[in-house]
């Protein structure tokens, strides 16, 4: 039997076991570790439980419109696609219909706009499978499951996926960038006065506009949270050392920050939502030795003999995206690969504890913390 045979079968060998603890009808979640085969999972429900009628949602159009529906034909499920409407959450929230089956996948996505039809009546439904490698935390999503009775069905971690040979065992290295003390170069001021500070003294203008705020009102408006959170992003120097060393990392690297810009400021290898495919096919057939991404291919993509992961910043709120982003370097290539995984954070910031809180889930003996 050859390797990814014996894979293949391991991995099939402890879904059938996960699904034996899974009760038919299944009303819950299902936390479920990337790249372990959540939707063959939940087709095999399918197949065992027979829904008349099923929704899928699903975060974007590539597992909308081939990811899915190939899994269906690849596990002799046909007529169960037959049977399922596959929609994107951007979707969910004009849809009206009746079915058995709901599957929320990478049940994250759910927000109170998205999931209002559940709640007027406009989607009805007799059980609802939320699939996810990442529970959210955030108080309006726990309100949403509580509101749809929906808790933890069956678990199988990260961690446990690397025991057994799942996925391929991790080394996370955090690197702290200082603010600079020194150059002026955050622009500052308003429409009529305008001047230039250094990236220490502009974070601590917000951090102190937020905290003055708080004394005086309680708490602070958001958008004062979502200017620090912008400066943070676009830190200079944070960019900048990035770029150097990811230039000095020998192999393979996908590369995620947060804006289009910011990505070409890494690579001119881009992929994201302004680009066609021809980069993205480029690295998969290994014609590009790096990717420079914003948040497309941080779901729903396969790259085999990536070296390295590279996250220049994480998402503040969504730690399930830093786990997808992380997860696509995470295929299992055989008990001599080690997937690196590279995070940069602003040293002395809140952006150090948004980089704690997206690696929650991972074990901490395999997390390292570097600073410059």
């Amino acid at each position: 039997m050859g390797k990814n045979m014996a894979e293949d079968k391991n991995k099939t060998e402890i879904q059938n076991k996960l699904l034996e603890t899974i009760p038919s009808n299944p009303h819950g979640l299902l936390l479920i570790s990337p790249r372990f085969g959540k939707t063959s999972l939940t087709i095999k429900i399918i197949k065992r439980d027979n829904p008349k009628k099923i929704l899928w949602v699903t975060p974007n159009t590539k597992l909308r419109d081939e990811d899915i529906p190939n899994e269906f034909k690849l596990w002799n499920a046909e007529e169960f696609l037959e049977k399922t409407d596959i929609i994107c959450y951007s979707s969910m929230a004009k849809l009206e219909g009746e079915y058995d089956l709901v599957v929320l996948d990478e049940y994250q996505n759910v927000t109170s706009d998205n999931c209002r039809p559940f709640f007027n009546g406009k989607i009805k439904y007799k059980n609802i499978l939320g699939l996810s490698g990442t529970h959210p935390k955030h108080e309006e999503k726990r309100l949403i499951f509580e509101k749809l009775n929906l808790i933890v069905k069956a678990k199988y971690g990260i961690n446990e996926a690397v025991d057994d040979s799942v996925i391929a065992p991790y080394q996370i290295t955090c690197i702290g960038v200082p603010l600079n003390m020194i150059d002026k170069n955050v622009k500052a001021g308003n429409d009529k006065v305008t001047f230039y500070q250094t990236e220490e003294n502009a974070y601590n203008y917000h951090c102190r506009a937020i905290e003055e705020k708080k004394m005086s009102m309680g708490q602070a408006p958001m958008y004062m949270y979502l200017n620090r959170m912008k400066f943070i992003h676009n830190v200079k120097s944070k960019i900048d050392a990035a770029k150097r060393y990811i230039d000095g990392l020998q192999g393979r690297k996908l590369v995620f920050s947060s804006s289009i810009e910011n990505s070409e400021k890494i690579s001119k290898n881009t992929y994201n939502s302004k680009t066609n495919d021809e980069n993205l096919n480029k690295f998969i057939n290994g014609e590009l030795d790096i990717l420079s991404c914003v948040n497309a291919g941080g779901t729903g993509f396969t790259f085999k003999k990536v070296d390295h992961i590279v996250i220049v910043q994480v998402d503040s709120n969504q730690k399930g995206n830093t786990v997808q982003k992380i997860a696509r370097g995470l295929v299992y290539q055989g008990k001599d690969y080690t997937s690196q995984i590279h995070i940069f954070y602003c040293k002395d910031t809140v952006d150090k504890y948004w980089v704690e809180k997206s690696l929650e889930e991972f074990d901490k003996s395999k997390i390292k913390w570097l600073e410059l």
